[in-house]
């Protein structure tokens, strides 16, 4: 027995029951057809074919996976009801259109003015092709329904016209976790010792569905494992391996901006870590190559002592690779495993009450064979089964007889989806489109299923959705947010079944490629990349594909081929569903949508895109278009009025400057992001705003100055909007005539409680309404009041229960913060959520007055910014706090030390008082007995700042910036201090300097002469004028980056590089015009990177480089003026043929002979090479994968010969870079 083999069956319930719909009695289809009885009765045929057909749907998917004959049957009959589908669905698009240009035709006589369905009529030619189709279509389907006597096929319907049925919403809490303290008590003992290593890798290994991510989920969020490491970072590898994705993300956790050059982010991230103490979890290793491993590992070495990675893994193998002593997780026992079970199979039920439950859930319980995942996904079908017999029926079914090995799924998972309704079955079948350890989002799942006619309505796609989340098929793994809106998760195994269960017909590209499987293919996402020409031309056949899905697993900006946009989706003209997001396009064909005339659902969000082809006003059959963060797209096409089906929009942070004309979409029951300018004549009005029921996600309301009385704020109806999370009002221009009537105004516009967000900008009242700090907004997270220049005090708002971030900004009346501000005396602490506090541009602000009643329990970051006369003390005990800065504060001091107990980071800018701590030893020494957990030192214009005892710093202190201190003088280090990181930046003595890993030195102007300390890894010397000569210490073969720029007077590097910096692996020049060759004995032979960037001396003495001794150095990239010349003697420059990756600049000596020679060469930049054409004439590396074209106007061509097959990717920008 097999699983859901079809859920091809269930697919094909979905096209039959579109199908009928169009086929209805009085739909628009039928009365088109009424030329004549014979047309008639041909539809009426084809729908009872399709009556007979759907009734042995039921019995063909329990019976093809013995028989073929019956799978090869549901094929063909899949094939035919998609042509049937297809064929309806283009009459019913002519429908669409007769009525749309009908409509448009006739609005010069009257806005109000409908066409007549009786006037409409297909042209005679349609007619007739669309007739011949059919009656081809239906000779097809009689023929597969005289088959079913044969086949042996018995008729059954099921009675589930039913959408959903009642279940439970809950979800399984990942931290609840039974039966594994042992486990997790010894992997905690394994993070927490001190075994004198800077890295120790603890593998955790167990079978799919045990718990392994669990466990280490529980670890890793344990509190005394967070207090023990500096940074942490989780990381799921899955399959395939990708390094570069790998390194990326660890970046991110860094809060680093990355790129995709691997060996710069590696040489970053191994930066970032050196020196700390981190933990970090890769979760889901299956690659057994040891040099990729080996190569991942030496990342990491690097790190503090006690530095940890844990390891989850189902093969041994992984685990002996990487690391020893490996933690095997196995099953659960037969006691923890009831408790489980029980947990979640009786919930909100008392499993007393139910003894002939107990006695078969225990049975159950015990087939799952102590697999977490089993009990709980079993658990989620049984927590809505009443009836004993039930539950008697998944005890005995025969599936679990059926080996696990026999398609690699659980029992249990098994009868989980066979439980399942149709419905159910096809939209999680749907899903296995997603890669595995994919993080995606409800709402984009949701519009997928409507868009494919998986599900009719919004409301039912959301209990679907809700329902395969209880039965723990979908887990939500984390919150979603505006930046990545990925929450949820489908595990391995689960996403196994799905793969199963779609039968091939929702795929994912990388996985078949070449493979015939594509060629059944309805649903297919693929892994972006830059060009994806190559990898996408197999979809030329695919006329069938419903679904095209790119999904940015690199986490990259990526273009697409304008050879995709212009010869391979025109040619879809079956896609439902498009999506081009986080493609950085700027431009589409105008007539792109001209054939994809039934897409459903259009996703361009997060691209570059200017401006949107006029010929998505074709679309009639458009539900949703997604806009979202098209930051460059100024205003929508003249004619959105004619998508007449448009029912969802979203145009957050879409910087449209045209107004909306929202009455012309007839359809729209969803607006995301809506923006409001009011104005005193033209554009929106607050009726218009009053109107509009639909308004979800956020709404800016811009103009609120032309709001003159309070009736007209009135007329918004802000309070009923309950489905908007994100509000703005902004006020601007004048001073307002009416404090009061001001407050009124904004009294009207108090938001409905769901508000998660708002944002009050330029109110011109002088006190806030009293509903801003009313508790009942128990979802407000996040707080801004700013420029609201008249208000003389606060509103009261430390009572908002959930409030966790508040800014409060140019309130330039306020002159002391009371009592007031924390709201009325209560049991509760204080701003008992609040997170991150800031105050910036506080003009007459003196005084901070302070409870003292344990206010700000939780606060972690206060910034206080451009506060010139506050002189009062901070409050005390902020035991939470972890980042202060103060800026632009010349009278604050903290004279008085603060107890900080977990500050990490103090930032001190423009305040000089505050600086003075610093100066003296003794002040200094005493505010650091209340910060022992400082990590992060930022003093920047502390004029008055001579020195910094440097000696008495304590050793968890790793970074130092220092700016526009020019009277400091740094006393000679007399311990062995080293920090990871140390920046100098318009000091102008820096002679002794403390060891630093990482160090860079900007614009210190009287530096003539600079010696690199002893252990530093990485320097940056920047804008120093005067520097002339720089030297190595001896000592300082640590050395991996060097960078230098604008340092116009240095006239070469330092002597003896090679031997002196053995390591150094990246040298990067910028603006060095006095260098005129690299050192004698040339380059260190492990150097990798080199960048020379407008250094016009050495650029012309190339001949002397002596590159091709270098035999490591993979990228290189040269930028120039244009001056260089051919070399004299006529001999050319050599490069090492180790070369990947090659970007070079206005050089146009570059020769086609040097660059074949570069036999490893992958990717090629140029820009503004005069030769460009002759390069490509001549040939290119048959290495090479990827070229990029800037700033080539003259080019006629770009064939290159004899590379055209092996260039996966070639882009020509004649636009600026």
């Amino acid at each position: 027995m097999e699983i859901g083999l079809a859920v091809g069956c269930a697919f094909l319930s979905s096209a039959l029951n579109v199908l009928f719909d169009r086929l209805a009695p009085n739909g628009d289809l039928l009365k088109m057809f009424k030329r004549d009885k014979c047309d008639v009765r041909l539809l009426k045929k084809l729908k009872m074919t399709l009556r007979s057909l759907q009734i042995v749907l039921s019995d063909a998917e329990n019976k093809q996976a013995s028989n073929p004959s019956v799978r090869d049957w549901l094929n063909e009959l899949r094939d035919a009801v998609d042509t049937a589908e297809n064929l309806i669905e283009e009459v019913n698009y002519e429908v669409l259109r007769l009525k749309v240009e009908g409509q448009h035709q006739n609005l010069g006589e009257t806005s109000n003015q409908k066409v007549c369905d009786c006037n409409l009529c297909l042209s005679d030619d349609f007619f007739l092709n669309i007739k011949e189709k059919l009656e081809d279509t239906i000779e097809t389907l009689e023929e597969l329904e005289k088959q079913i006597g044969r086949l042996d096929l018995t008729k059954y319907l099921d009675s589930g016209k039913q959408e959903t049925r009642e279940s439970s919403t809950s979800v399984v809490d990942e931290s609840d976790i039974l039966g594994r303290q042992k486990e997790i008590e010894g992997l905690i003992d394994r993070l927490l010792s001190e075994d004198g290593k800077n890295l120790t890798v603890v593998p955790v290994v167990g079978m799919g569905g045990v718990g392994k991510t669990t466990l280490a989920k529980a670890v890793y969020n344990d509190e005394k494992v967070k207090n023990h490491f500096g940074f942490k970072a989780w990381i799921c590898v899955s399959e395939p391996y990708d390094i570069l994705r790998i390194t990326k993300e660890l970046l991110q956790e860094f809060g680093l901006m990355v790129d995709n050059n691997l060996n710069q982010l590696q040489v970053k991230l191994k930066e970032g870590l050196k020196g700390k103490k981190f933990l970090i979890v890769l979760d889901d290793v299956w690659n057994e190559n040891y040099k990729e491993w080996d190569d991942l590992r030496n990342l990491f070495v690097q790190g503090d002592v006690g530095s940890k990675i844990i390891v989850t893994t189902r093969k041994k193998s992984v685990a002996l690779m990487m690391g020893c002593g490996a933690i095997n997780v196995g099953t659960l026992s037969s006691e923890v495993s009831w408790d489980l079970f029980k947990r979640h199979s009786f919930e909100n039920r008392d499993p007393e009450e139910y003894s002939e439950f107990q006695e078969v859930g225990k049975q159950i319980a015990n087939k799952c064979k102590g697999l977490p995942l089993a009990l709980k996904t079993l658990a989620g079908i049984l927590r809505s089964k009443f009836e004993v017999n039930e539950w008697r029926d998944i005890l005995r079914s025969e599936i679990w007889e059926l080996p696990r090995h026999s398609n690699g799924i659980l029992p249990a998972l098994m009868l989980s989806y066979n439980d399942l309704r149709p419905h159910l079955k096809q939209c999680f079948a749907f899903c296995a489109i997603y890669p595995k350890d994919h993080l995606f989002s409800k709402e984009q799942v949701i519009h997928l299923w409507i868009a494919n006619g998986l599900v009719q309505q919004l409301h039912s796609a959301n209990q679907y959705f809700l329902e395969l989340r209880s039965r723990s098929l979908f887990v939500k793994v984390r919150e979603s947010s505006e930046w990545n809106p990925g929450e949820f998760l489908m595990h391995d195994l689960v996403n196994d079944l799905a793969q199963i269960a779609s039968s091939n017909l929702c795929i994912r590209l990388e996985e078949n490629q070449g493979s015939h499987m594509l060629e059944q293919t309805r649903h297919l996402s693929y892994s972006m990349g830059d060009g994806d020409f190559g990898k996408l031309k197999t979809l030329n056949k695919l006329e069938q594909l419903r679904t095209l899905l790119p999904i940015n697993i690199q986490l990259r900006w990526c273009h697409l081929s304008k050879r995709v946009l212009h010869d391979i989706l025109p040619r879809l003209t079956s896609l439902r569903a498009l999506s081009l997001s986080h493609y950085k396009n700027e431009e589409l064909p105008n007539d792109l949508f001209i054939k994809l005339k039934h897409l459903r659902f259009l996703d361009f969000s997060w691209t570059n895109i200017k401006k949107l082809p006029d010929s998505i006003c074709v679309l009639y059959n458009l539900e949703t278009l997604l806009l979202s963060y098209c930051s460059y797209l100024k205003e929508l096409p003249l004619h959105m009025e004619k998508l007449i089906n448009l029912r969802h929009l979203d145009i957050s942070e879409a910087y449209l400057t045209t107004p909306l004309h929202l009455s012309k979409l007839k359809s729209l029951d969803v607006l995301v992001g809506a923006k409001f300018l009011l104005s005193g004549c033209s554009g929106s009005r607050m009726e218009d705003l009053g109107e509009l029921h639909n308004l979800y996600g956020s709404l800016s309301i811009l103009g609120l100055q032309h709001v003159v009385y309070r009736r007209e704020s009135l007329k918004a109806n802000m309070r009923e909007k309950k489905h908007v999370e994100r509000l703005s009002l902004e006020w601007s221009g004048s001073d307002a005539d009416n404090s009061r009537t001001e407050r009124d105004i904004l009294d009207e516009l108090q938001p409905n409680t769901n508000i998660k967000e708002l944002r009050i900008t330029g109110y011109r009242g002088t006190k806030f309404p009293n509903w801003l700090g009313d508790p009942s907004f128990h979802k407000l997270i996040d707080l801004s009041l700013s420029n609201g220049k008249d208000c003389y005090s606060l509103p009261a708002l430390g009572q908002l229960p959930c409030l966790k971030f508040l800014t409060i900004r140019g309130m330039h009346q306020i002159t002391e913060v009371t009592e007031e501000f924390y709201g009325s005396s209560s049991s509760t602490k204080p701003f008992n959520s609040l997170e991150q506090l800031e105050f910036a541009e506080m003009l007459e602000w003196k005084q901070w007055g302070v409870l003292g009643k344990g206010e700000f329990p939780v606060l972690e970051e206060l910034s206080i910014d451009g506060c010139p006369k506050l002189i009062g003390k901070l409050p005390e005990n902020l035991s939470s706090l972890r980042r202060l800065r103060i800026s632009k504060c010349p009278e604050l001091s903290l004279e008085t030390p603060i107890q900080l107990p977990n500050l990490k980071e103090f930032e001190v800018a423009n305040s000089p008082k505050v600086g003075v701590v610093f100066d003296d030893a003794q002040l200094f020494t005493s505010q650091l007995e209340g910060m022992k957990q400082i990590v992060k030192l930022d003093i920047t214009d502390c004029k008055s700042l001579t020195s910094l005892p440097i000696s008495i710093l304590p050793s968890t202190l790793k970074r130092i910036r220092i700016s526009g201190c020019r009277e400091l003088k740094l006393e000679a280090p007399i311990n062995a201090i080293c920090l990871e990181a140390l920046s100098l930046e318009e000091c102008d003595s820096p002679e002794f300097l403390p060891r630093a890993r990482s160090l860079s030195v900007r614009s210190c102007n009287n530096l003539t002469r600079f010696l690199i300390p002893t252990a530093t890894e990485t320097l940056s010397i920047r804008g120093c004028d005067n520097l002339e000569i720089l030297s190595v210490a001896c000592g300082s073969q640590m050395m991996t980056s060097l960078h230098i720029q604008d340092c116009n007077k240095m006239r070469s590097l330092p002597e003896h590089l090679k031997e002196f910096l053995p390591s150094l692996k990246e040298l990067i020049l910028w603006h060095c015009p006095e260098i005129v060759s690299f050192p004698e004995g040339g380059l260190p032979f492990n150097l990798q990177v080199l960048g020379i960037n407008y250094c016009k001396k050495l650029v012309n003495c190339r001949k002397e480089w002596r590159l091709q001794k270098l035999p490591r150095l993979r990228n290189l990239t040269i930028r120039h003026d244009g001056s260089d010349e051919e070399v004299l003697g006529g001999e050319s420059w050599e490069l090492p043929c180790s070369i990947r990756r090659l970007c070079i600049w206005n050089l146009k000596t570059l020769s086609s002979q040097l660059l074949k020679s570069l036999t490893s060469l992958e990717y090629l930049y140029a820009n503004n090479l005069p030769q460009m054409q002759s390069l490509l004439e001549e040939g290119l590396p048959s290495s090479l994968s990827e070229l990029q074209l800037h700033h080539h106007h003259n080019l006629h061509s770009l064939s290159t010969e004899g590379s055209e097959s092996h260039v996966a990717s070639i882009s020509n920008d004649l636009g600026l870079p």
